[in-house]
């Protein structure tokens, strides 16, 4: 029968199958399949490794000649040692480790299957590390039983010659697994680092001097086949490599096991020192991963090298083997870069490397670190070096910054002047590789190549920032020297990796390098880089992002504005520039506004220039927009304000005239929107730089009267446009989400300013836009979160206007209330609803003394339902709003203190049977700290507290079931009493709720979820009747 028509049988009734049957079922399992199929057999196999049979089935699908068969019979050993260890006595696990051995040798001497061996090879340390077993001289037992052809007992290897003599007798294939097994020794029980397990790190370190002998006797026998004497036809060299790169795995994992494990024993770590002078000979021989694996060992373990050891690597290093990789630029020249970096940085670690500049080694080693600089080709393509000399160079810079710290200006030893001179050459051989290669070059890179560029001169930004506090002028001087050269030769890459370098320098720049900057300025650098028609995008764009690196030297040397800014006009023109050229040119001229009023005219120009490039789009024109009204709001009379403006709107009325006409058009609609949106978005980027700086100098003893100019006189006409603009697009586009949250972002420029501007709207336009929004008004809740900003920025405002305003508001919210019926129609727009009336208390609470008892007992009737309801959003904030009112009405010094008191007297009981509710386990963990506030407050502020609980407490359905329950009784009255005594205490009190809480969370659990009920009472729009004909106030 062929294997794939095997006879599967089910996990879950196993029955007694042979020898042949369960080979048959491995071989199906390997062999291609339905998805299905596979995972029956593996899970039935699985049944059978676990099964009482299963060390039989191990032993015997060993004896296979199928690799796939005897590779799962030792798998199965695996499992049953990891299964069924625990169950075997001495005499049985004795035998076993005899079994595995004697399979070991088996297969090694006459299969040669690696796959199996490997597998053997972790079987018996798995064996080793479990708690059965005692076995401690593993590498000698192995030894010992390869030659005698069966498995050597530990108590009888006395009964053998010394292991250096044995070593002789194993064929290659023989030492090539003891090898394995030494490793996979080092590498198991290295993960077992715990106090417990200190026992299995003595039984390894006994296997040191084996470990040594086999190291020695590998590497030289692995030497020897390499050697040109020895090489002939054949695998011999091939053998000989194996051999060698085998055994400095090995050697590597006993080194960093050893780090871990053995650091402090001297003489252990002398047996694995032993081996290095050896191990080294290797670099010559060009064995696989030797260097990488010594280049580990330098950057994780470097205290395993001692001097003597550093002097013979850093011979082979510049043996002829080391210059010839170093100079042939070959496959191996960045492994090798690597072993050189790693050993450089040990000696900088030791200080040697910087304060020894005169040795002759720290000249040889640094000449090596400068040369690596200069390897060719470009990083992300061909380069794989310089990206790790930089971290070097990083170490080197942070190591010296360090060092100079413990030293005085002026008594700083001689090395400090050598160390920075090489600190300067080598970001100068860096600023060769951050160059951007040629088109041609940089057109066929994946992105994974672009990456790998943008990271490796973003490292050397860092480098360079870091260098600086130590080079200062000097690196600042040979940048501006590059860059004059580069834009002289009109190399535009060169002129770019420069430019690079100075962003890199201006945040740490001072005033004092203003001067030297100029030198670069006063070559129309500016000018050149605008006019030149060949210039490639890339240096464009890093000179564009100079213009906001340097912003401060700009502001200080106003005289270079005009030049820069022409520039900025003109790289709008350029799609891959234009955002980043509108948001420097906006930048630059919010911070030089009052040194750039005389450029208006110009500005105004170019800007009509602008609107006709395709580059012209929202986010462009919003930017160009701001920068320019920016310069406005510095023009010192209002009446030259106002004509900049009107011209400035008349730019927008053109997107908002095309979007209406495009919205009649119909087939055009997206269009429209896009214009729409473009329009307010120039309105909300004005509004934003019409507003006084930050900086503005505030005059807080002279008592000026606030200007009419914008409110009543000629300015009024453009606030009148700015209103209407909004009306008219947010009619047309009322649907469009983006339209309406770019409208409240217009009015929210307005909220910030103390005195009246061409923004700073009158109440009325607020609140009629609000106003006009219904449930189905798109970003309602961002529309609301604007009336809380609104209420907030007038806090101060007493005046009947703003009164008469803030009630009209107060009556569309409840409104809304009302069409909602209930907070989970919409969680997000119930917050937005008790938001503002919780800014209305907190702002001005006496606007609620106007409004009849029933608008007061349907709007806080709906806050009481947020706190019940089911949704977080509504429960917290309802919560906080409870908070705040409760709060109030306790604080004797504010003056809306009645108000406050007024509601706690109507709404206490209703809210406390609401808070007692969520706290009866209705609530979940996190919202609890939300529910507690409040309660804390009402008993604080109220004296019918005790009773308010109490009554709340004994409508609660999870009481009202087991009334006749002691316990239940003792329960609610503890709570009382805690509530009552821990109200002055925070930390107390929530302990008090969050005990109770849990305990009635556990009690409901008990009886069931037909406990869990709806609370007590009527639910929205009125609880009480009788209080809406009860005046409040």
């Amino acid at each position: 029968m062929a294997a794939t028509s095997a006879h599967i049988p089910t996990v879950t009734a196993v029955a007694p199958l042979s020898m042949p049957d369960v080979e048959l079922l491995v071989k199906s399992m390997y062999e291609p399949g339905p998805p299905k199929k596979i995972t029956e057999i593996e899970a039935t196999l699985r049944v059978l490794q676990r099964s009482e049979h299963g060390w039989e089935m191990a032993n015997a699908l060993l004896s296979s000649n199928d690799d796939n068969v005897r590779f799962f019979g030792a798998l199965t050993f695996t499992v049953k040692l990891n299964a069924d260890s625990d169950k075997l006595d001495e005499d049985e696990s004795e035998q076993l480790l005899a079994t595995l051995i004697n399979w070991l040798v088996r297969i090694v001497s006459n299969s040669k299957s690696a796959l199996v061996t490997k597998k053997l090879c972790s079987t018996l340390i798995t064996y080793f590390c479990k708690p059965l077993s005692s076995w401690t001289k593993c590498i000698q037992t192995l030894i010992c039983s390869f030659c005698s052809g069966i498995s050597v007992p530990e108590k009888s290897l006395g009964d053998y010659p010394p292991t250096w003599d044995l070593l002789p007798l194993l064929t290659d294939d023989q030492l090539l697994c003891v090898l394995l097994l030494s490793m996979d020794l080092a590498e198991e029980v290295k993960k077992m680092n715990r106090p417990v397990d200190r026992k299995y790190h003595d039984r390894v370190a006994s296997n040191l001097q084996d470990l040594e002998l086999l190291l020695h006797f590998a590497l030289a026998k692995g030497q020897q086949y390499q050697a040109p004497q020895n090489q002939s036809p054949g695998l011999s060299h091939q053998v000989g490599e194996k051999l060698c790169s085998e055994a400095l795995k090995c050697f590597a994992s006993w080194v960093f096991y050893a780090q871990q494990e053995l650091k402090d024993s001297v003489e252990d770590l002398a047996r694995l020192r032993s081996i290095l002078e050896l191990a080294l000979s290797c670099l010559q021989l060009h064995v696989d991963n030797a260097m990488d694996l010594f280049s580990d060992i330098l950057e994780e373990y470097p205290k395993f090298f001692e001097p003597a050891h550093l002097e013979v690597l850093w011979s082979e290093i510049t043996s002829p083997w080391g210059i010839e990789i170093l100079k042939s630029f070959d496959a191996e020249t960045p492994t090798f870069a690597r072993l050189v970096i790693a050993f450089a940085q040990v000696l900088l670690n030791s200080g040697r490397l910087y304060k020894e500049p005169e040795d002759a080694q720290c000249q040889q080693v640094m000449g090596v670190m400068h040369e690596l600089l200069k390897y060719p080709g470009h990083v992300g393509e061909n380069d794989e070096i310089a990206p790790i000399a930089v971290d070097f160079w990083t170490n080197w810079v942070s190591t010296l910054e360090d060092e100079y710290f413990e030293y005085e200006e002026d008594k700083k030893p001689p090395w400090t002047e050598t160390a920075k001179s090489n600190t300067l050459l080598a970001i100068s051989e860096l600023w060769n590789k951050i160059r951007f290669p040629p088109p041609e070059i940089t057109n066929g890179w994946d992105s994974e190549a672009k990456k790998t560029f943008k990271v490796f001169r973003a490292d050397v930004r860092d480098l360079i920032q870091a260098a600086y506090e130590q080079l200062l002028d000097d690196m600042l001087d040979r940048f501006i020297l590059l860059t004059l050269g580069a834009l002289g030769r009109g190399q535009w890459l060169e002129l770019e990796a420069g430019l690079f370098c100075l962003n890199a320098l201006a945040e740490g720049s001072e005033l004092e390098a203003d001067e030297r900057l100029k030198s670069l300025f006063n070559f129309s650098l500016f000018n050149q880089i605008s006019e030149g028609s060949s210039i490639p995008a890339a240096t464009r764009r890093t000179a564009v992002d100079m213009v906001g690196f340097f912003t401060g030297f700009f502001l200080r040397n106003v005289e270079f504005l005009p030049p820069v800014l022409t520039f900025l006009f003109s790289a709008l023109a350029q799609p891959s520039l234009a955002n980043s050229a509108a948001k420097s040119f906006a930048s630059l001229c919010s911070q030089c506004r009052k040194s750039l009023t005389g450029e208006l005219d110009s500005f105004f120009q170019m800007y009509q220039q602008f609107l006709q490039y395709p580059t012209a789009d929202a986010l462009t024109k919003s930017k160009v927009l701001e920068g320019i009204t920016s310069i406005v709001e510095a023009l010192t009379s209002e009446e030259q304000k106002h004509n900049r403006i009107q011209q400035l709107l008349n730019f927008v009325a053109q997107d908002a005239d095309k979007s209406i006409l495009l919205a009649k058009d119909g087939h055009a609609a997206e269009e429209g929107v896009v214009s729409a949106l473009a329009a307010l978005q120039c309105l909300t980027s004005m509004g934003k730089a019409l507003q006084a700086p930050d900086e503005a100098v505030i005059d807080l003893e002279t008592e000026k009267i606030p200007s009419t100019y914008w409110t009543e006189g000629p300015g009024a006409a453009i606030q009148k446009q700015v209103v209407t603009l909004i009306e008219y697009l947010t009619k047309v586009y009322e649907t469009d989400s983006d339209i309406i949250e770019e409208a409240c972002s217009i009015l929210r420029t307005g909220y910030k300013e103390t005195i009246p501007g061409p923004f700073v709207l009158p109440p009325k336009e607020t609140v009629d836009f609000i106003s006009r929004c219904t449930l189905n008004t798109p970003r309602l809740p961002f529309v609301l979160e604007t009336a809380c900003i609104f209420l907030t920025s007038h806090k101060s405002d007493k005046s009947s206007a703003f009164f008469e305003q803030a009630q009209h508001l107060l009556h569309h919210v409840l409104k809304l209330m009302q069409q909602l019926g209930h907070p989970s129609v919409d969680p997000d727009v119930s917050v937005g609803c008790i938001e503002v009336v919780q800014r209305i208390i907190n702002t001005n609470a006496g606007i609620l003394k106007n409004e009849s008892p029933g608008v007061l007992q349907s709007m806080f009737n709906f806050s009481v339902e947020c706190v019940k309801c089911a949704d977080v959003l509504p429960k917290r904030a309802a919560s906080q709003l409870w908070n705040d009112i409760f709060a109030l009405s306790s604080d004797t010094r504010h003056p809306e203190r009645a108000t406050a008191q007024d509601i706690v007297n109507h709404f206490a009981p209703s809210i406390t049977l609401a808070l007692i509710f969520n706290i009866c386990g209705e609530v979940d963990a996190s919202s609890l700290d939300y529910i507690t506030p409040p309660l804390r407050k009402m008993i604080q502020s109220e004296r019918n507290s005790r009773a308010y609980i109490t009554a709340a407490l004994q409508e609660q359905r999870l009481f009202m079931r087991i009334t006749a329950d002691p316990s239940t009784e003792s329960l609610k009255r503890t709570f009382v009493e805690g509530a009552i005594r821990n109200a002055r205490s925070v930390a107390s009190f929530k302990e008090t709720v969050k005990e109770f809480w849990s305990r009635c969370k556990a009690m409901a659990v008990q009886q069931g979820p037909e406990t869990m009920q709806t609370i007590p009472g009527n639910s929205w729009p009125g609880s009480e009747p009788s209080m809406a004909a009860t005046p409040m106030f």
